[in-house]
């Protein structure tokens, strides 16, 4: 049964970013109707309910029954429709908890980096770095500071507080594009988790894009606006990030 408190451990904030991924691929469900799938959840969630715990048909309806007394109280969503719309939201959603989506994308993960290992054309010491860059760390990394010397939008300088992250995401990119200075950014962890998420990316002079799912209160409250943007860009740094804003960023 769907509690209407958040005492869960797992929340909808931590499934948007995959969620809207299924939802554009293997879900095929148009921009429009993903915008508004999210937008129902997230309405749901602000109201308390355990979304990230609903595990069958019946709980849906548990908490369908719950909202059609409490949407005559409020002037937003209260119409018979919205109804409609949120079962049809939280439908989607439960698919997508009860798919094979996550695991297949560690399992992709998982696949790439045995096939790394277990290839000879490589040295020992290329496969390391290929390997540790997966989680931003050796050469990789290395590379990234000595190009930045700092984070890659603020310039803040503490090295240990930083993250290297991959701007084509490691399981999309081929070995030698793994490790490119060109196809990372060094991040302060906020950035760092919006960029990977998918709720931030960069246009190709360096200016940001924020996703519709990241709206002004959010921005405001990141101390974000039009004004943030990459320290440098290079040309080959741009089809790094023209990948990014086509299959990463939630438009």
């Amino acid at each position: 049964m769907v509690k209407n408190m958040q005492t869960n451990t797992h929340t909808l904030a931590e499934y948007i970013s995959d969620f809207y991924r299924y939802l554009s691929g293997e879900g095929n469900v148009n921009t429009h109707s993903r915008t508004n799938y999210i937008s129902w959840l997230k309405f749901l969630d602000n109201q308390g309910y355990e979304l990230a715990e609903l595990e069958s048909n019946e709980d849906i309806e548990d908490l369908l029954d719950k909202e059609r007394k409490l949407q005559c109280n409020r002037s937003k969503y209260n119409k018979a429709k919205d109804l409609v719309n949120f079962k049809s939201a939280l439908r989607k959603f439960l698919q997508f908890r009860k798919s094979n989506f996550a695991r297949q994308q560690d399992e992709t993960i998982l696949a790439e980096l045995k096939s790394v290992e277990n290839d000879k054309t490589l040295s020992v010491t290329e496969r390391e770095a290929i390997v540790k860059s997966r989680i931003g760390q050796g050469m990789f990394r290395n590379k990234l500071v000595n190009y930045w010397h700092g984070c890659s939008i603020s310039a803040f300088h503490h090295l240990d507080l930083l993250v290297a992250s991959h701007i084509k995401p490691w399981k999309d990119a081929d070995n030698a594009e793994r490790i490119s200075v060109y196809n990372g950014l060094l991040l302060l962890p906020n950035y760092d988790k919006l960029f990977d998420r998918g709720y931030i990316s960069f246009d190709d002079d360096g200016s940001i894009i924020y996703s519709r799912y990241l709206d002004q209160e959010d921005r405001k409250l990141l101390g974000m606006d039009s004004h943030v943007h990459l320290l440098k860009v290079e040309d080959r740094h741009r089809g790094f990030l023209a990948y990014h804003r086509e299959n990463c960023l939630m438009l």
